[in-house]
């Protein structure tokens, strides 16, 4: 299909694209929320952690048997998992969001620690280093933890007002640290990059407020600059929900997902100071993941996006030169609340995984090349 503004027309693409061929990992994966790419064994191949919100445990995924690793028992409603450095075996080690609601007065918010005791294949050591109401992303930047609570602490739906903090930690102190609460609403999505190429990472941020660039500064500051306001419909529907980076050769986009869960992605193409809006799919329900890969090998961003709604599907969308054309990588198959892009069978080409939250499973999507 090929995107003309919130439209399609059907048409045989033209050009090189990749074939995948889907491999089911895991089903029973309650509330299936979010799947992070990591070495676990330190064995040098990318092994999965899926995590599910509607169960009480973490579990890793080992490959190429996808045999499954219970990391910690005994948790509720996790939200969030990302790897803050490596132990001395070369083992990640693990800050985990859990006791999370979207209601921020019936959320604990715990950040909590995970690190192996020798053997990854047994259960993590977990050490709890804070609470804070709403605790939903984290992320690591410039040997920073950061934590992204999706609201104020005392916001209320369905406007969700207040300023929502954004915090960091340094790993070993732990010691919470505000880098601003100058957000409003929902902040849905933070999304670490190299903005300006100087080996510094910087970050994007999502939310009702629209799409924020944060640049840490040498002394340890942060510089926040708006690029785009999002979705101009009224608040709560305003801003974004979603966001990432992509290219085009040498052209840097931005892809978004339109309001919060929203049903809108939308492209952002720069010229001078400002980002000209596109959107070029109106039709995602309940959409909730967003993230570009060079899937094809050309040089050309793809888009996923996926939603966890009715359909519940993956797409994908490609630049031909002059449309963004649309195609489905599961129609149906995957509610997807979470995806990684990287190349986990080692043959040189970019592979996809997912998690779904009503269909509770966990999915690799092998790509075959494009002959």
């Amino acid at each position: 299909m090929i995107v003309r503004g919130i439209g399609f027309l059907m048409c045989a693409a033209a050009f090189g694209q990749a074939k995948f061929a889907p491999h089911e990992i895991a089903t029973g994966l309650r509330g299936g929320y979010q799947v992070v790419v990591a070495d676990m064994n330190h064995d040098g191949k990318p092994d999965l952690i899926a995590l599910a919100s509607g169960l009480t445990e973490l579990a890793w995924y080992e490959n190429p048997s996808w045999q499954k690793h219970v990391i910690v028992t005994g948790i509720h409603q996790p939200i969030n998992v990302t790897v803050v450095n490596l132990d001395k075996n070369g083992i990640p080690v693990l800050a985990l969001a859990h006791e999370f609601s979207p209601n921020a007065a019936r959320s604990i918010g715990t950040i909590s620690i995970l690190q192996a005791q020798g053997d990854p294949t047994q259960p993590f050591e977990r050490k709890d280093i804070d609470n804070f109401p709403a605790s939903h992303r984290l992320r690591m930047v410039n040997g920073l933890l950061i934590n992204a609570p999706l609201t104020d602490p005392k916001a209320v739906a369905p406007d969700y007002r207040g300023k929502t903090p954004l915090f960091s930690y340094k790993p070993g102190e732990w010691k919470r640290e505000l880098i601003t609460d100058a957000d409003d609403g929902v902040l849905h999505c933070i999304y670490p990059v190299d903005w300006d190429g100087n080996g510094r990472q910087d970050l994007l941020t999502a939310s009702m407020q629209g799409i924020f660039l944060l640049r840490m500064n040498k002394d340890g500051t942060w510089t926040r600059t708006k690029l785009a306001d999002g979705d101009p419909d009224a608040w709560p529907k305003s801003g974004a929900s979603d966001v990432a980076v992509g290219h085009i050769g040498k052209e840097r986009f931005l892809a978004t997902i339109e309001p919060w869960h929203g049903n809108i992605v939308a492209v952002y193409n720069q010229h001078g100071d400002k980002w000209e809006r596109k959107e070029i799919d109106t039709t995602l329900v309940d959409g909730h993941v967003l993230l570009t890969g060079d899937l094809d090998g050309n040089k050309r961003d793809v888009i996923i996006a996926s939603y966890r709604g009715k359909g519940a599907s993956v797409n994908l969308y490609r630049f031909d030169g002059k449309q963004w054309v649309k195609s489905l990588l599961d129609e149906g198959g995957m509610a997807g609340a979470g995806c990684a892009v990287a190349d986990l069978n080692g043959d040189g080409r970019l592979d996809v995984a997912c998690i779904g939250t009503s269909t509770a499973n966990l999915k690799w999507y092998e790509n075959l090349g494009t002959k």
